[in-house]
């Protein structure tokens, strides 16, 4: 049927409209309210005050006279064109005049949450390269471009209801899963301060049943060694690599089933081998990739290579070396050009560890039953919004 989505309720048979956007939509300047409330553009969230998200700018009435008023069921399209651009208003507040307000041209012909989700679907943000201007993240959009768009929408408003509905309902249960990550993450937080004894002591505040006594405190050179295995001669066919803080496994093979000769200085390791790596350490995003492999093959020579003694577990030295704030420990040396790590850098790290290595697979065993629930449910929450990414793209028409 024409101008129909792939996807519909079934209990509607009746064709979808086509009108240009400036048939629908009106632009609005409403000014002079500086008494209400300024609201800021997030397109995760809609139209949002800007004191609720941590926005503390100093303005005067005078300022404001000139912004915008945003009412409930407004459109408001602000500068980010690569992300949709279009924030829904559900709340009455005042917005930049660099903004434009759009409304319904007739509110009672259509549900402006339906719009919303429209305006977040990926054919609706792929369409904005049409009518947009300018380069990279600054690209605006052309209000005037935008209303010659033809849009497809149901033409009785109780369809475009059930559509909000719908995804409202979705919106709802990612929101909920979202809330359990967070207390799943917040529990780690917390048991890592709690499991694990404060700078100075030697007893942790939580600790299992059946273990008692002290803590010792020694160097990180007492609890693991520098590894390195020379690569001479030898071709491995698995090209290991740390990936969010997880070694994954790369393969690389030649035409003869070898690694290529390039590859002669990278180092061979074995399971339970500790690497860590320091990055981007000449802006603002310094960040600390530290894994541990579970199975041989080869790793490049600009990763620190750790190998446990003997009463050491290593997933628990793993599990340590996250705890610790290492990039904080090396900046304290004064040396922020650096970008590279070395053992004798961190040799002298202090390190609390129970004696008893059963305590230590204790810990590991918890923390990586926390870590399978907090993997699950990442997992759930992703498939749910490639869920609610699918039907965005087949309960609305592409043009």
């Amino acid at each position: 049927m024409l101008n129909n989505p792939d996807s519909r309720f079934k209990e509607y048979d009746v064709n979808w409209s086509m009108l240009p956007a400036s048939d629908i939509f009106m632009v609005e300047t409403d000014k002079g309210h500086p008494e209400l409330p300024v609201l800021s553009a997030s397109q995760e969230f809609g139209m949002v005050k800007r004191d609720n998200i941590g926005i503390n700018m100093q303005y005067s009435k005078q300022n404001v006279a000139s912004y915008k008023r945003v009412q409930p069921g407004r459109f408001v399209i602000h500068l980010r064109s690569f992300q949709g651009g279009f924030a829904h208003s559900a709340i009455e507040g005042i917005t930049s005049p660099a903004y434009t307000v759009l409304s319904l041209k007739e509110p009672q012909k259509h549900d402006d949450y339906f719009w919303k989700y429209l305006f977040t679907s990926p054919e609706f943000i792929k369409r904005l390269e049409l009518v947009t201007y300018g380069i990279r993240d600054g690209r605006s959009i052309s209000v005037e471009d935008f209303f010659e768009l033809p849009f497809c929408y149901p033409s009785t408003p109780e369809e475009q209801q059930e559509i909000a509905q719908f995804f409202s309902r979705l919106d709802t249960l990612i929101a909920a899963e979202d809330k359990k990550l967070a207390k799943l993450k917040n529990m780690k937080a917390a048991s890592l301060e709690k499991m694990f004894p404060k700078q100075g002591e030697t007893v942790p505040q939580v600790r299992f049943k059946g273990f008692s006594g002290e803590w010792s405190i020694g160097k990180l050179s007492d609890m693991a060694g520098y590894y390195r295995h020379s690569n001479e001669n030898v071709h491995h066919q698995n090209l290991l690599s740390l990936s969010y803080g997880k070694i994954v496994r790369k393969n690389i093979k030649s035409k003869k089933g070898l690694l290529p000769a390039s590859f002669d200085t990278y180092q061979v390791i074995k399971e339970n081998i500790i690497v860590l790596r320091f990055t981007d350490l000449q802006n603002d995003h310094k960040s600390l990739r530290v894994g541990i492999s579970k199975e041989e093959g080869i790793i490049s020579p600009a990763y620190v290579c750790l190998e446990c003694k003997d009463n050491i577990v290593p997933d628990y030295l793993y599990l340590l070396l996250h705890f610790y704030d290492l990039c904080k420990v090396f900046y304290s040396m004064g040396d922020g050009m650096r970008q590279t790590l070395s053992y004798s850098d961190i040799k002298d790290l202090a390190i609390q560890i129970p004696n008893d290595p059963k305590e230590q697979e204790k810990i590991v065993s918890f923390f990586s039953r926390l870590d399978i629930l907090i993997s699950a449910q990442e997992l759930k929450i992703c498939k749910l919004r490639s869920l609610k990414k699918s039907f965005l793209e087949k309960m609305f028409v592409s043009q």
